[in-house]
């Protein structure tokens, strides 16, 4: 697996609601479409982490049907 700071993009989770989010890197913060809360690419825990668009909604859409 390549270094965080060499993907393109992260699935990350608010650490409000746990809602998860997929953000293009180098971010530093994001928003929370579910709770709006103002989350730190440094402060948040990663589910998944790629190059490719696809792959990560996928890894967000896979967790949310988890969780329910």
């Amino acid at each position: 697996m390549l270094p965080l700071s060499m993907k393109r993009y992260v699935v990350a989770l608010c650490h409000k609601c746990g809602e998860p989010r997929v953000v293009r890197m180098p971010a530093r913060s994001f928003l929370c479409f579910k709770c709006g809360s103002r989350n730190s690419v440094s402060k948040v825990k990663f589910i998944g982490t790629t190059d490719d668009i696809d792959e990560a909604t996928h890894i967000a859409k896979k967790f949310k049907l988890g969780r329910h």
